[in-house]
């Protein structure tokens, strides 16, 4: 069969939230050829990254590659722009720490600015990490300003994400997806393939759907997938909130910087909460979360996105990137129609790789915050890590330095940030370091903190660099 033949036709993407539109977009858009039809459902209140569309800063790579314009989301109140996370009681000591998109330092030399530091830290002259990144210091001003693009300037290289607002970025999506064919229903039964894949959904009203492909965006029950496979692998023990309540009368608040405060029983956000139900005390309600994932998110001709096939804690926002670097890696690695098990299993196991190593960075805040003083706290710190995090782990405080894994979310910058942050503490420094004087190396990094602290008072709070956006 040549490849023209072996060509997908049809695409129908189930499921019209957030998820399913970035999907029915983008195949779209890659695929002109193609006939991408959308199924409007029942929205599912569990599916989370619907309701919750934080972002990471590769959104702007999806948005680019569907055609939506950051500015045109900020004038229409669907976006606010993000440069990190505030952590309060994520920690023994109590005190306050960022996660920001931003290299942290300058290197020394031939050294990176981590062994250097840490060199510092060890002789007790190294101010907490995040005095030392631009990003940070905007934040805690609740300021923000584009990066300069000058790799000289400390606002040259940071990175930022964006703050989305559900119901806005979703009309924004819904108008630009307006010209695709739409069925609307539930499904009342599903026919299957010889080779044990979806033939046709059957909806309420008789009618039925044929497709090449369909794309399973309806939620953490994927109604789809789950006729086809039904495994689910379970993550409760390395991320314990299995409940989320969402503050539907939060305003919007315009500060550049996200807040996690962790609480007796889990964590909460300016607009909500997550807890572990096992340790909260009364009914807390909210929404019942399984964190975990379908171990293969793409069976025959059935692919799952978004909390069809990973169900993760809100904390760092990473459903909405995992649903759409899902998306862009299926349109890169597209099988013929017939999809081959040998072309679906590159998919499976760079998209594992993905979604594992997001778990590991969420799990490394309950496990090793070094907090035990209350029964939730007490019993995380009593649990194993999985492989990739211990890896990490045994890495870092032995010399801190960081393991490579493919298909990273997180780079080094947010693993130094998260680590010190929590506490977590290399006995030794690299030995690169030691090359390093450390007598030139303190005061430098007190300079440059110095200079950085300056930074938030050229610019006006971001409240007015909003108005003048929207304007």
């Amino acid at each position: 069969m040549t490849g023209e033949a072996r060509a997908i036709r049809s695409v129908c993407v189930a499921g019209a939230g957030i998820v399913g539109l970035s999907a029915a977009l983008a195949f779209a858009r890659a695929l002109p050829g193609v006939r991408v039809s959308i199924l409007e459902m029942p929205a599912d209140p569990a599916a989370l990254t619907d309701r919750l569309p934080g972002s990471l800063p590769t959104i702007h790579l999806f948005h680019a590659a569907i055609g939506l314009d950051e500015l045109e989301l900020v004038r229409a109140g669907a976006a606010t722009h993000l440069l990190g996370t505030r952590f309060e009681n994520w920690s023994a000591d109590g005190a306050p720490w960022y996660h920001v998109f931003d290299r942290y330092g300058m290197p020394a030399g031939d050294a990176d600015f981590h062994p250097v530091s840490q060199r510092a830290r060890l002789a007790e002259r190294a101010l907490r990490f995040h005095r030392y990144a631009a990003a940070a210091t905007l934040a805690e001003a609740g300021k923000f300003v584009h990066p300069s693009g000058d790799p000289a300037s400390p606002l040259g290289s940071f990175l930022y994400a964006l703050r989305l607002e559900p119901d806005r970025y979703r009309e924004r999506l819904e108008a630009a997806a307006s010209a695709l064919p739409r069925e609307r229903g539930a499904i009342t039964d599903i026919e299957r393939r010889a080779d044990g894949g979806i033939g046709a959904l059957l909806l309420e009203d008789g009618l039925r759907i044929e497709a090449d492909l369909f794309i399973d965006c309806a939620g953490p029950a994927a109604p789809l997938l789950s006729a086809v496979d039904p495994g689910f692998e379970q993550w409760d023990e390395w991320l314990p909130c299995d409940r989320v309540v969402l503050d539907r009368d939060a305003g919007e608040d315009p500060n550049p910087c996200d807040l996690a405060v962790a609480s007796d029983d889990g964590w909460r956000w300016r607009s909500g909460r997550a807890y572990c139900s096992a340790f909260a005390t009364g009914d807390g309600g909210g929404e019942i979360i399984r964190p975990g994932r379908r171990p293969e998110p793409w069976v025959r001709n059935v692919l799952a996105l978004g909390d069809a096939a990973v169900a993760i804690d809100p904390l760092h926002s990473t459903s909405l990137h995992l649903a759409q670097s899902a998306i862009l890696r299926a349109l890169e690695l597209l099988p013929g129609r017939d999809c081959h098990p040998l072309e679906l299993r590159e998919y499976n196991r760079r998209t594992e790789q993905e979604t594992c190593r997001v778990r590991d960075f969420l799990a490394l805040h309950y496990l090793r915050s070094g907090r035990r003083d209350t029964p939730f706290w007490a019993a995380m710190a009593e649990r194993s890590a999985p492989a990739g995090l211990s890896r990490t782990l045994e890495q870092f405080e032995r010399r801190g330095r960081l393991p490579f894994f493919e298909e990273e979310s997180f780079d080094r910058q947010s693993w130094l940030a998260v680590l010190l942050g929590l506490g977590v503490m290399p006995r030794e420094a690299e030995p690169v370091a030691a090359g390093v004087d450390l007598e030139q190396a303190a005061p430098a990094m007190d300079r440059l903190a110095a200079r950085l602290a300056a930074l938030p008072e050229r610019f006006p709070p971001y409240r007015e660099v909003l108005a003048k956006m929207r304007a």
